[in-house]
């Protein structure tokens, strides 16, 4: 059928016209017209896109999980990984999460979505639920530690400055006013 799509023989020369007979009986097995049948498929769009990442705020009571980057400062930030093209953030999260903490949780909704204050990379918040699993570091290449701590104490892991206004909002936390 590659062959056929290509219109060349494997040794490279011009295939012609297809027979009506062999023509009638594509159209019979695939369900389809000869002309849809030898049309090339469409190839994916090569543009480019940013490079997106899922930060999962995966809530537990009043408590929130987050991991201690292996970094030179050591900074703690919520479970995090790469959206790959054509992936849900909410999955993603939602894996990376596992894999980072042996925790597993469940989508709760879209808190929003900016640059990071520091990176620039494009993020997504995703606000999830805790459902079961011991936390615990997963990823030693990535991480150095996990841990849950009271919402009302993430400042002190992180600077508020660098919290996105919604996550704030969505553990009932005062919004910084330039959010």
């Amino acid at each position: 059928m590659q062959r056929l799509i290509a219109g060349v023989r494997p040794d490279g020369k011009p295939l012609g016209q297809v027979r009506p007979a062999t023509a009638r009986l594509l159209e019979r097995i695939f369900s389809a017209s000869i002309d849809d049948l030898l049309t090339p498929p469409e190839r994916p769009s090569s543009a480019l896109q940013p490079l997106r990442v899922a930060i999962a705020v995966v809530m537990r009571g009043m408590d929130v999980l987050l991991v201690c980057r292996r970094d030179d400062a050591n900074t703690w930030q919520f479970p995090a990984g790469i959206v790959k093209p054509g992936t849900d953030p909410a999955v993603a999260a939602v894996r990376e999460t596992l894999a980072e903490t042996e925790v597993r949780c469940v989508f709760v909704r879209m808190l929003g979505t900016r640059p990071h204050p520091v990176t620039g990379v494009l993020c997504e918040y995703v606000l999830c639920d805790y459902v079961t699993g011991e936390a615990r570091n997963a990823d030693v290449a990535e991480n150095s530690d996990v841990t849950w701590v009271r919402a009302a104490d993430l400042t002190r892991f992180v600077p508020v400055e660098r919290i996105y206004g919604p996550v704030l909002q969505a553990l009932d936390l005062q919004a910084p006013a330039s959010s």
